[in-house]
């Protein structure tokens, strides 16, 4: 079986582990804002048929361009989604070693051929791209079907007007962006989410207390010997999503990595990573 094989069937052994932070969460939500969608729509139709309400609009002024609402729910949809991923991400990297070290189901796994490595690799992976990468799916998806439901109900309402054509152009003008900032989240936030991973398979107890109390340790440290914290501010600047780390517009792009930060920003994930897997090889069952 080669790399690409076991790692699918790794990403599928965490998707059965794991439904509902991988799969059911991002499906629930579409259901549930195209539901909102269409019951919007018919209340909506259904407010504008009464004899109380003079309705006059005029289709010409009508534009759904790149700076206009097709962005602007193209851009609620990718970042509302985004920031959930992130915290379903890190929920998931705080139980994924723990839990199988709890209820001894590691013993199990181990006893496969399947080395630590591979195992560690695949859950890094589940949580640092796959997981994100859903959500991002499902956040493009949601915008499509409410965007598609909306310009129905305003197109019986408006016959003649074509307006899921511009929505949606003004929506996929936010896509390539937020694949790049997204894409950079990967670098960006993997110090912070290989250390929960390696919190995970260390703890004996409460990986969460220790995944924060460390950090805060050593805040504590720093700002009693040093008078400044760089290290946990370094540290907290990468648990704050890449968006939110600078101005980011979805347009112009200017959220990004300084080419040393991110250097280190790898490193120190790639050293988080091997002593997660060295952990993984000599820390069993609690």
């Amino acid at each position: 079986m080669n790399q690409v094989t076991m790692l699918m069937a790794l990403f599928q052994r965490e998707s059965w582990e794991h439904p509902n932070l991988i799969w059911r969460i991002p499906v629930g939500l579409i259901i549930l804002n195209v539901v909102l969608a269409i019951a919007s729509v018919s209340f909506g139709l259904q407010y504008f048929g009464t004899e109380n309400f003079k309705f006059e609009f005029n289709s010409q002024g009508l534009s759904f361009d790149q700076g206009g609402p097709g962005q602007a729910a193209a851009t609620f949809f990718l970042l509302s989604y985004f920031l959930l991923s992130q915290m379903v991400a890190i929920g998931y990297l705080l139980s994924a070693l723990y839990e199988e070290r709890k209820d001894r189901s590691i013993l199990f796994w181990k006893s496969l051929p399947v080395s630590d490595f591979q195992v560690v690799l695949s859950k890094a992976l589940m949580g640092l791209v796959v997981i994100p990468g859903l959500y991002w799916l499902a956040a493009m998806l949601t915008f499509l079907l409410v965007t598609l439901v909306l310009s129905l109900g305003m197109t019986f309402l408006l016959p003649g007007t074509a307006l899921f054509d511009g929505f949606l152009m003004a929506g996929l003008a936010v896509v390539g962006e937020s694949l790049r900032v997204f894409a950079l989240q990967i670098i960006w936030g993997a110090p912070v989410f290989l250390w929960v991973l390696l919190v995970s398979g260390l703890a004996r107890g409460q990986p969460l207390i220790w995944a924060m109390g460390i950090p805060l340790l050593v805040l504590v440290v720093e700002k009693s010997l040093l008078s400044e914290a760089r290290v946990f501010e370094w540290f907290y600047a990468h648990a704050t999503p890449l968006p939110f780390a600078g101005a980011w517009n979805p347009m112009t792009g200017s959220a990004s990595i300084g080419l040393a930060d991110g250097f280190m920003a790898a490193g120190i994930g790639i050293i988080l990573f091997v002593l997660t897997v060295f952990g993984r090889r000599h820390f069993h069952e609690i």
